[in-house]
């Protein structure tokens, strides 16, 4: 099965393909037979009901560093099994790219200290210890001030060279102890939690400034789903019952380095509709943040499926080579989201 890559002019967000015009407020929820009749959806109707990914670039709602990427399935399954599949490969170990994972379910400290005890470098690794070793503020890392100070301190308890395996597990260590703080940070303050970024002795980047203004552009959901909206704009003051949320950390590999990141999942199941909210609000290098939407709505014996991708980075805010900066960046997204896709046709097919 081919994946069709569209290259059109979107809006900012995966539900805001529809016309505002067509649309009516009042009437929630919003249903695959509104998407598909009256958005730009129904351009693509022929590739959407031969079970092809449809992929669509939106320059044009992007600020200067960020990346916006739509994708979108007609699923063979009902809604539930759709769903289901998407859970199960959101919390399995084997994940598309993923080295190692855990769930952070227990916020105590011995609790998370277990969740977190696989957080390691391999020996192959030893390139990011040793540079993590003479950490200084660079945009080769996503870290804190207080945080560069950290691992200097734990660099400075290492009495042989960066490369023994006293250093692997020192660097091991401080990764540990940055994860765990990044998280309670986030899970008492929410976005306002998440520290900035030391490029440099002047430069910091906000990760919390880039998600307040990704998840304010999800207009329609604001309207259709305020619920839902507030409890991932204001997380953790607003919360609703009808919500589940659940926390991850991964380690991937990314341009041949190891990558560490934590997820926060939000879920919400109807039976007219199911949304999904996966927020990377750190990630150690690489991007600065990242934020995925998914809407599931059933569509007779199938479900439509419709991903926003939301990156930010700063390898394309440039002056000077922008438009090819963009293109790699887009390439680099959906390389990433892919095999969601790709993975969840699979797996329904099997079913």
């Amino acid at each position: 099965m081919k994946t069709r890559i569209v290259f059109t002019i979107g809006a900012a967000f995966m539900l805001f393909l529809l016309s505002p015009v067509a649309i009516c407020f009042s009437q929630p929820p919003l249903t695959a037979k509104e998407l598909m009749e009256n958005s730009r959806l129904k351009d693509h109707l022929k590739e959407l009901e031969a079970g092809e990914i449809v992929l669509i670039n939106q320059p044009e709602a992007e600020e200067g560093n960020e990346l916006n990427v739509v994708m979108t399935i007609l699923v063979s399954a009902p809604l539930k099994k759709t769903v289901d599949t998407l859970q199960r490969q959101a919390a399995a170990e084997d994940g598309p790219g993923f080295v190692a994972m855990g769930e952070m379910k227990d916020s105590t400290a011995s609790g998370l200290d277990k969740a977190l005890a696989k957080v390691m470098f391999a020996p192959g690794e030893k390139d990011e210890v040793e540079e993590m070793m003479e950490i200084a503020p660079s945009d080769d890392f996503n870290f804190s001030h207080e945080e560069i100070a950290l691992i200097q301190r734990v660099a400075a308890t290492v009495a042989t060279g960066a490369e023994s395996e006293e250093a692997v597990a020192a660097m091991a260590r401080a990764m540990r102890e940055i994860l765990k703080q990044r998280y309670l940070s986030y899970h008492t303050k929410g976005l306002k939690g998440l520290a900035p970024y030391q490029f440099s002795s002047s430069e910091q980047i906000h990760p919390s400034e880039e998600l307040i203004a990704a998840t304010e552009e999800l207009r329609l959901v604001k309207e259709r789903f305020p619920d839902f909206y507030g409890s991932l704009r204001f997380y953790p003051e607003k919360t609703s019952s009808a919500l589940t949320h659940q926390f991850f950390w991964v380690k991937q590999t990314e341009s041949g380095r190891p990558l560490f990141v934590l997820k926060h999942w939000v879920l919400k199941i109807q039976p007219g509709y199911a949304l999904i909210a996966e927020r990377r609000f750190y990630l150690s290098h690489s991007l600065n943040s990242l934020q995925v939407m998914i809407g599931c709505f059933p569509h007779g014996d199938k479900t439509l499926v419709v991903l926003l991708n939301q990156t930010f980075t700063e390898k394309v805010n440039m002056s000077i080579g922008r438009s090819i900066a963009k293109q790699v960046g887009y390439s680099q997204v959906k390389k990433n989201i892919l095999p969601i896709f790709e993975n969840l046709r699979s797996a329904i097919g099997r079913q």
